[in-house]
């Protein structure tokens, strides 16, 4: 059925449900006047007529490839189909492989579509090593895209770890003021492990956080990109429009994250061109619909049982960090806060101190609070009771002198004593 016929019916439709003939020129973008017509209309339309094209015998090739590799530009397209003998122009292409591109996001659009609140998708940008203030680091971003809103939170951070990947959670549930029903994730190894039999599963640590904030992680399906593709299209936004006002610049993580909350601003105020409205107007909606969050924060850092030595250190990635010395020949638990770089370390549940971090592999023996002034004291307590236990030792009773004589000269003293 031609576009024509389409909108015949479409109008006639309209007006069977109660639409004024205004109203259905509205919707239809058409005039009163070509309205009247449709609703009079005898429903008869001659067969259209059908112009051959040189692009048609190649119009499967085309359509498979803009499904299965949407970045292929017109060019690569018509370097493909000329070897297979298409010998048209690249206009005629170009146009087909644009309109048969916005046919398929549009689609998409409809398909994947989600009401408000109900599901935020989560993914990782690599920006591979870059010279930061401190050095050559690789530098990661981490993004959270709501699927109503299109309302996103960016974190930057140096590693993708999976305590840095919950506190990444914990943050952007704290920046939206809510939580979504469900999270959609990719394969990442932080969030999903395969069981025994095959299947994928949300790990330990991503269930705890699931279950403290209210929400459902749900893992993508596989080579099916697209369910995902709110939060990767915002991704490449980021990396074209965010990235190249920055990367020039020295770098530092507070620096990044300060540029791109402000960049965040002025993107949520731009409209989305398949609803005409912002990501701050859908979000006002959303917000409100979001699981409220829960009293206290859940805890993301890594936990680490570790052993007190004898010089009263722990270790941690090669490096070395003194306790008191009361805890020496221990099993204390540390904390590692891998986004900000500190650890805290506790005795049951009683925390003994914070500190910052080393690189690991750094070979690190660092002294804390004043560890080294304890344990010289109490080596030089030691020291004294092992001098004094020594000198008891050297101070032995002098041994009274006997004499040993036969017993006849004992019997003989014991007479004269008798007498």
């Amino acid at each position: 059925m031609g576009t024509k016929e389409t909108t015949v019916l479409t109008a006639k439709i309209l007006k069977q449900h109660g639409y004024t003939q205004r109203d259905i020129a509205e919707r239809l973008g058409v005039t009163d006047r070509t309205v009247r017509n449709y609703l009079v209309h005898d429903g008869t339309f001659d067969a259209p007529k059908v112009r051959k094209s040189k692009l048609d015998p190649f119009k499967q090739v085309i359509l498979k490839l803009v499904e299965e590799r949407n970045d292929l530009s017109a060019i690569l397209i018509l370097e493909r189909i000329q070897a297979m003998g298409y010998t048209g122009k690249i206009s005629v292409l170009r146009d087909y492989v644009a309109a048969e591109k916005e046919k398929l996001y549009r689609e998409a659009i409809i398909r994947f579509e989600t009401e408000p609140g109900r599901q935020a998708q989560v993914d990782w940008k690599e920006f591979g090593r870059c010279a930061m203030e401190d050095g050559e680091r690789k530098l990661y971003a981490f993004v959270m895209t709501l699927g109503y809103s299109r309302a996103s939170f960016v974190w930057f951070t140096r590693s993708m770890s999976q305590s840095v990947l919950l506190e990444c959670h914990a943050k952007a549930f704290e920046h939206f003021g809510g939580v979504p029903k469900e999270i959609l994730y990719d394969n990442m190894k932080t969030a999903f492990v395969c069981d025994s039999g095959g299947i994928f599963r949300p790990n330990e640590r991503l269930l705890g956080l699931a279950n403290h904030y209210g929400f459902l992680p749900k893992r993508c399906q596989v080579r099916r990109p697209q369910t995902k593709g709110k939060v990767e299209r915002f991704i490449e936004h980021l990396k074209g429009n965010f990235w190249p006002r920055v990367k020039e610049e020295t770098l530092s993580i507070p620096w990044l994250n300060e540029q791109v909350s402000s960049w965040l601003t002025v993107t949520n105020e731009q409209p989305l061109r398949e609803f005409g409205e912002t990501r701050t107007e859908r979000f006002v909606r959303e917000r409100g619909i979001l699981t409220p969050l829960p009293a206290g924060r859940y805890d993301t850092r890594d936990i680490h049982q570790v052993l007190v030595n004898s010089e009263s250190f722990i270790q941690f990635d090669t490096n070395r960090y003194s306790v008191p010395p009361a805890y020496r020949g221990e099993f204390l638990t540390l904390k590692i806060d891998a986004m900000n770089g500190y650890g805290e370390i506790f005795s049951g549940r009683v925390s003994i101190r914070t500190f910052p971090l080393y690189r690991k592999g750094g070979n690190m023996k660092t002294w804390l609070g004043d560890d080294r002034e304890q344990v010289m004291r109490a080596w030089e307590k030691n020291r004294k009771r092992r001098a004094d236990r020594e000198g008891k030792k050297r101070a032995v009773p002098a041994v009274t002198q006997v004499d040993i004589c036969h017993p006849s000269v004992y019997d003989r003293l014991l007479a004269e004593v008798m007498s």
